[in-house]
């Protein structure tokens, strides 16, 4: 039996990227794989942060791409690097590293993005930090990027020998943004992270076994609507708009909560719109009063290019966050395992997962299974 564990991260892979993925598609007919339903807002930082824990955003606090203060009126980035190297700066649970220390289980990690999540470890490998935008749309979001992750995976294995090894591929999230889902960039990305899957299970096999996911899909985006300018026209006042295909609004007046919802209802691109307190596992203060999902081919924009409120997405071909179908839509696979149940599995299954693995037991308000 395999003492040791990779857990790997597909940023942005879909399911319907799986047809363009011979060798994890090979993996899967010799493993355990299910389709899963991620979490919405399908946004990498609350997935990852959910995976890691294994509990709630409610509970974690990480309730979109980093999450908005409302004291300071300031958006916190995972991307800073007081935020990257602390993550229990914004992340408010133990993550299975922290744990995992404490019995003396050696980890190590290495990803594409800042990734506070996967912080913490005994070795972390970063990745470098662009402090100018031009530069990291350059080079840091394409396919490329994918084969230093996987370098500096094969790094950690051969110097550090880690029981516990994260690694998280970013480019097909990136090239989707970019060229739109299943386009030949992001289908670049797809065939550079399969082709790099392989290479770190010939070099690990014989003393790992592997959990793979994805956090979340992507759907191809040809409008942007700016929620902000529409409810300013109705009379409503937002202190801030997150954005993506799932966004939470803060409002300046709460009370104004039943006004706006019934606004958002008629709002372009919308297509569901929720009270944070019907959605139980965002229900914090650190949400905001409405959380709206979009419609098919529309994403909701808060940067200052997007005046007005809504106009064509020629700089954003891809978005996610939303609760259509291919964002929502992951793999999960598990190979290596003796024995592993799917009884309907989640994304909160990975945490308790882990730590079984480990010998290690869940902490009680952990919200998943063990999966073996």
């Amino acid at each position: 039996m395999r003492r040791k564990l990779a857990l790997i991260s597909l940023d942005g892979n879909g399911v319907y990227n799986l047809k363009h993925m011979p060798f994890l598609s090979e993996l899967i007919e010799g493993g355990s794989f299910s389709v899963v339903d991620s979490i919405f807002p399908t946004l990498t930082d609350l997935v990852h942060t959910s995976v890691m824990t294994g509990v709630w955003p409610r509970d974690h606090g990480v309730v979109e791409n980093g999450y908005y203060d409302r004291l300071s009126d300031r958006k916190v980035n995972f991307y800073e690097y007081e935020v990257a190297f602390n993550p229990h700066r914004v992340i408010n649970a133990p993550t299975i590293v922290d744990l995992l220390r404490a019995r003396g289980i050696r980890t190590a990690s290495v990803s594409g993005y800042t990734m506070p999540p996967f912080s913490g470890t005994d070795v972390r490998i970063f990745p470098p930090f662009f402090a100018n935008d031009k530069l990291y749309r350059e080079h840091g979001r394409d396919w490329k990027k994918d084969l230093w992750v996987l370098n500096s995976a094969l790094y950690l294995h051969e110097e550090c020998r880690p029981d516990l090894i994260l690694v998280h591929f970013a480019s097909i999230d990136g090239m989707s943004h970019d060229h739109g889902p299943l386009s030949e960039g992001s289908l670049r990305a797809v065939e550079t992270v399969d082709g790099a899957l392989k290479t770190l299970w010939e070099r690990l096999r014989d003393e790992y076994a592997f959990v793979i996911f994805a956090d979340h899909g992507q759907e191809r985006v040809h409008t942007w609507v700016n929620l902000r300018t529409y409810l300013r026209k109705h009379g409503i006042e937002t202190l801030r708009v997150s954005s993506g295909g799932g966004v939470h609004v803060y409002l300046k007046n709460p009370n104004e909560a039943e006004d706006a919802f019934q606004i958002l209802r008629r709002a372009p691109g919308v297509e569901r719109v929720f009270f944070r307190e019907d959605l139980e596992h965002l229900n914090t203060p650190k949400g905001g009063e409405l959380v709206v999902s979009a419609k098919p081919g529309y994403w909701f924009c808060s940067h200052r290019m997007c005046r007005g409120i809504k106009g064509v997405s020629h700089w954003v071909k891809g978005m996610h966050g939303s609760m259509n179908e291919p964002d929502m839509k992951v793999p999960l696979v598990l190979w290596g395992f003796e024995r592993v149940e799917l009884n309907e599995p989640s994304l909160t299954d990975i945490a308790p997962t882990v730590l079984k693995f480990f010998g290690v037991e869940k902490p009680a308000n952990m919200v998943g299974k063990s999966l073996i």
